[in-house]
């Protein structure tokens, strides 16, 4: 019986060694995870049919303040990680897939929760993170671990 106790403590501790990665490593797969779910997100993201190569501004002209008009690009172009950063920039080995900006996240969450009122074509755009997460579950976990192999 002592022999079956000290085998499972043995294993444990063994298991333990192999799942407890330092943030740098753990970094490289999350980050390989991240790389899969952004491509995804991106795939499934709504595009407008407006044209934001020359810039277009919006929001508030900011310039009665002394500030620049803001200048946006397509929410899908918008769409960033880094590897092993988390939501609030601390270097912790996990890796989050987001929008660039505060403005960015706000227009990704009107489309992706809706508004009052809404267009066929924006009830058909609704719950896009949600359905890229569902869709991009088997490659995240294939790509991490393909990550976990080469540590």
């Amino acid at each position: 019986m002592v022999d079956l106790a000290n085998g499972l403590e043995n294993w444990l501790d063994s298991v333990e060694k192999s799942a407890n990665l330092s943030a740098t490593k753990k970094a490289k797969v999350t980050g390989a995870g991240a790389a899969v779910f952004a491509e995804v997100l991106k795939k499934n993201t709504p595009v407008s049919g407006e044209d934001y190569l020359s810039g277009r501004s919006v929001g508030h002209t900011n310039a009665k303040h002394g500030k620049k008009p803001r200048k946006t690009k397509h929410l899908r172009d918008s769409i960033t990680y880094r590897p092993g950063i988390n939501h609030d920039k601390l270097p912790t080995g996990d890796t989050a897939v987001g929008f660039d900006s505060k403005y960015s996240a706000l227009v990704g969450r009107f489309v992706n929760n809706g508004v009052r009122n809404m267009s066929a074509k924006q009830v058909k755009n609704m719950h896009f993170f949600d359905r890229s997460q569902t869709e991009a579950r088997t490659a995240i976990l294939k790509a991490e671990a393909e990550g976990m192999k080469h540590l």
